[in-house]
């Protein structure tokens, strides 16, 4: 007959060194990680924050696929923050509950130059940042238009399966000064074919894709720029090959290096996206929502969605004699979808939705550079 295993026995004492009493304990020889399973793994990675829980993903497959499924249940991270929290000290960003693909930070006037540095040593290694630098930030349904100092609107977005984001610089200070002596013929000709070997890499959208086009610029240097390439990519691509456009004229934005003035993000894959042009001619609360209700009528969400908004200086408490009126539009029509922007002095966008009887009385297409407006946007994936 097979004796049995036999159990391996660790005496461990009890009493003083003298009394020699002593009890038998028996240890399990089998390795604990074999009750880590992969439905644990999914609880406890429940509880990381996201910088954690990518750190988490390196560890092994089984670790990568629990990991991978987590990342995929949230959403983006939008919130509003002092500006010191994004110090050594704090580091706000690490605290998120996502890995960022990209980040959106809307800054107000008056906070100290250094706060790119902060924001660049919290980030990602190979997670994009955009800042920009403005009078006025919105979040939600608060428009902060004067007197921001000392807070930061901050927008993340995770990484999302089959979703991609390109970027390029337009406009660099070397390009912003040869446009205010002469203007280069051969100059533009070099951004416009970078700009358009970039959406030429992507597929024309179908009805579970979507093109987002992102354009951002300097005030006043890299202005003059923009506006000429945004003409020249509306006649190349038509209207339906970008599926929603928002963006606009800041005081200063920054990217990769500290004097750029003209940058373009597209994103594309697995995502829905819309846009609109609330333009100059509405000009009343009532006007606003009606044109907004059209946007909704329009959108489809999914799981996890943000919003984008870029309005007018002119626009805000200046037009309506009281705050908040077109963020708190949009909120109460997208209760769900976080909104996240700025004020500026120009704006890029389209309107995806179909004609209505405002824009009927319009002859010829639209142009993509707007003023007097507020540009909306809504992506959505999930």
């Amino acid at each position: 007959m097979e004796e049995p295993t036999e159990k391996r026995i660790r005496k461990t004492s009890t009493g003083s060194e003298n009394d020699g009493t002593s009890y038998e304990s028996y240890e399990n020889p089998m390795d604990s990680n074999i009750y880590l399973t992969y439905d644990i793994l999914r609880i406890v990675f429940t509880y990381l924050n996201g910088m954690d829980l990518g750190r988490a993903a390196m560890v092994c497959r089984l670790w990568l696929e629990a990991a991978n499924h987590e990342k995929y249940t949230r959403g983006p991270d939008c919130f509003i923050e002092h500006y010191l929290h994004f110090t050594g000290k704090t580091r706000c960003i690490e605290k998120s509950n996502i890995k960022p693909a990209i980040g959106f930070f809307f800054i107000p006037e008056k906070i100290p130059t250094n706060i790119k540095g902060w924001i660049r040593d919290t980030l990602p290694q190979n997670c994009k940042a955009i800042m920009l630098y403005t009078s006025g930030i919105i979040i939600n349904k608060e428009e902060i238009e004067y007197k921001a100092f000392p807070n930061i609107v901050c927008a993340l977005l995770p990484e999302a399966p089959n979703v991609k984001i390109n970027s390029a610089i337009l406009c660099t200070e070397y390009a912003a000064r040869t446009y205010q002596h002469e203007f280069s013929l051969s100059l533009f000709e070099e951004h416009k074919k970078k700009l358009i070997d970039m959406i030429d890499e992507t597929l024309i959208p179908n009805h579970d894709e979507s093109t987002c086009l992102i354009f951002l610029c300097n005030d006043l240097k890299g202005a003059k720029m923009a506006t000429l390439l945004a003409s020249a990519i509306q006649e190349y691509s038509g209207e339906d090959r970008i599926t929603s456009l928002w963006g606009g004229v800041v005081d200063n934005i920054i990217f990769s290096r500290p004097y750029e003035y003209c940058i373009a993000v597209l994103i594309t894959g697995s995502i829905q996206s819309w846009s609109i042009v609330v333009d100059r001619r509405c000009s009343t609360k009532e006007q606003v929502i009606k044109r907004l209700r059209l946007f909704k009528n329009q959108v489809k969400l999914k799981k996890h969605s943000v919003g984008f908004m870029f309005a007018c200086k002119a626009r805000g408490c200046g037009m309506y004699d009281e705050k908040n009126v077109e963020s708190t539009i949009f909120k109460t029509l997208f209760p769900e979808v976080p909104l996240v922007g700025c004020f500026g002095n120009g704006e890029f966008g389209k309107n995806t939705m179909p004609i209505d009887e405002m824009d009927k009385k319009i002859e010829g297409k639209k142009d993509w550079y707007n003023q007097y407006s507020t540009i909306f946007m809504i992506l959505t994936y999930g």
